[in-house]
């Protein structure tokens, strides 16, 4: 028993290694992550590495093809607007639902959730073109909490999911110039004040605009990209 907690101790540390990996944007989308390296770079067996890659893929960050192993999700522009328009139908029901049920516990959990946010430097003097490991947990942190009233587990769970399958290239996309102006701050401020308010109206129309704001400068930043590398953008 003690041996069998021992190598489930240690599969869960390589997985939230490589996950952190993924995240901090060591491989780009559509890259094949190779079990052998990885082995070497984790100092684990391949058994561990494959059990890694196959949960991660579970959570949609990697992408399994047969006969050509793991691959670090990608989406084209089209299934990134539709994994976007399903997280605002999903997060719409969740919030309104969470804004109906939720207790004082709650808003008082979120206001402190918010307020570890603001007080998040999103970028560093260190690496002012992408995001802070402890900005994006904080974010992370944020939106889950606004859904932490709503009584379906099943769609937290899945909001987090897909809140995680786009995260990847709103990580990457990070020193787009839209993105450095973008005033996000001001946006979940105004969706934890409707959200206080109890106003679901307003909070769920925030909520969808500042996805969908998401999704444009992810577009806005591949576009650019492809006119740089002279490829075509359609």
């Amino acid at each position: 028993m003690a041996r069998q907690a021992n190598a489930e101790t240690i599969s869960e540390v390589v997985r939230g290694k490589l996950r952190a990996d993924i995240f901090a944007g060591q491989w780009a989308p559509g890259t094949n992550l190779q079990v052998g390296e990885l082995t070497k770079r984790y100092g684990a067996s391949s058994t561990v590495i494959r059990e890694a890659l196959v949960r991660l893929s579970g959570e949609k960050l990697l992408q399994f093809r047969p006969n050509r192993g793991f691959f670090v999700s990608e989406y084209t522009l089209e299934e990134l607007r539709g994994l976007g328009e399903l997280r605002c139908r999903v997060e719409e029901y969740g919030l309104t639902l969470a804004i109906e049920q939720g207790d004082v516990a709650w808003e008082s959990d979120l206001l402190a959730v918010h307020h570890r946010l603001e007080r998040t430097p999103r970028r560093t003097s260190e690496d002012p073109n992408h995001i802070s490991v402890e900005w994006f947990l904080a974010h992370q942190a944020f939106h889950a909490k606004l859904l932490e009233a709503c009584p379906v587990p099943l769609l937290q769970d899945f909001a987090a999911t897909l809140g995680e399958a786009t995260a990847l290239y709103r990580l990457w996309t990070a020193p787009d110039k839209r993105a450095q102006s973008r005033d996000i701050e001001a946006e979940h401020r105004a969706i934890l004040e409707a959200t206080i308010a109890r106003d679901a109206p307003t909070a769920t129309k925030l909520l969808r605009e500042h996805y969908m704001r998401t999704i444009d400068v992810i577009e806005e930043a591949e576009f650019h990209a492809a006119s740089e590398a002279g490829l075509p953008n359609d």
